[in-house]
């Protein structure tokens, strides 16, 4: 015996299901990220702390400029991938 589904309601699930799925991801992505910047910011304490004032402020320029380095090479090569990944998906459209 074969049961009759109602299209509403089953959307009605769905949307349901969809919109607690994307409510507790974004609440487990807040917590990652805060729990990375309490991590970070207790590693970074502790490590100055070892160090001297003079060592301090070296590291912290030493630290800003690997990140701006990190993010701006970062950014670029997302750019590129973008660029190669749109390249093939119009090579593969022209051959259709």
């Amino acid at each position: 015996m074969t049961a009759k589904l109602d299209a509403t309601k089953a959307k009605k699930a769905v949307e349901e299901t969809a919109a607690k799925t994307v409510r507790f991801t974004i609440t487990m992505i807040k917590i990652i990220f805060i729990l990375i910047i309490l991590y970070t910011v207790a590693v970074t304490i502790w490590v100055y702390s070892k160090e001297g004032l003079d060592n301090f402020l070296t590291s912290i320029a030493t630290t800003s400029i690997a990140g701006f380095w990190a993010f701006f090479l970062g950014y670029f090569g997302w750019r590129l991938g973008q660029s190669i990944e749109a390249y093939f998906y119009d090579m593969r459209k022209k051959k259709k």
